[in-house]
């Protein structure tokens, strides 16, 4: 039976798109699937009472000029493509949204693949409903259907499961694994996530 990885993440991080691009990696450590978990992280760290970025940052690692100049560090270490999206023109509660609805309609991840590929691969400048469409499609799930499901209060009701499971889990932010009831949070901890699955692997 394969040990289910609940992997909790945001299509606007810039780390949660670090952090998919080595899902296939992670699969690989024995029998390990990798459960896909969108919320918006806003909302996360509203549930759980704390967060670094109200007002003015409490650090400047969390100054968006330097996590730009990070995430960039990070994607040419991976060898991914990164481009920095026009993050005011994009509604990220939207294409969130729509990551929770193609949960109910099909292959999460592969959307949710797309969509990243979309906003830091491609550095998104609008994503409309079209957009969301159309990439559900090349992802092979029902665009029209998924577009139709973001407003519905079944996807919030999702979302907000979600949101309840991540903070039950002690997920604080995003991107955050969690597997044995251990949690392995940020793109920088995935080196210890490998270690750990390829250690019980062993």
């Amino acid at each position: 039976m394969a040990r289910i990885v609940d992997f909790y993440y945001a299509i606007g991080s810039r780390y949660c798109y670090l952090a998919q691009s080595q899902v296939q990696r992670l699969e690989g450590i024995g029998h390990v699937a990798i459960r896909w978990r969108p919320l918006l992280s806003e909302d996360l760290m509203r549930a759980r009472g704390l967060t670094p970025f109200r007002e003015q940052a409490v650090s400047v690692q969390y100054m968006p000029e330097y996590r730009s100049e990070d995430a960039a560090r990070w994607a040419a270490f991976y060898n991914i493509p990164y481009r920095e999206p026009s993050w005011k023109a994009i509604d990220w509660r939207r294409v969130n949204m729509a990551a929770v609805a193609a949960a109910r309609v099909g292959d999460v991840g592969a959307y949710s693949r797309r969509l990243f590929d979309a906003t830091f691969g491609a550095g998104a400048t609008l994503i409309t409903d079209h957009d969301l469409a159309r990439l559900a499609d090349e992802a092979g799930l029902d665009g029209a259907r998924l577009v139709s499901l973001i407003d519905d209060k079944e996807t919030e009701a999702l979302h907000r499961r979600t949101i309840d499971a991540a903070v039950e889990a002690g997920a604080f932010g995003v991107p955050t694994f969690v597997v044995d009831g251990e949690v392995f949070w940020g793109n920088d901890r995935l080196i210890l996530l490998q270690h750990h699955l390829a250690k019980d692997a062993a």
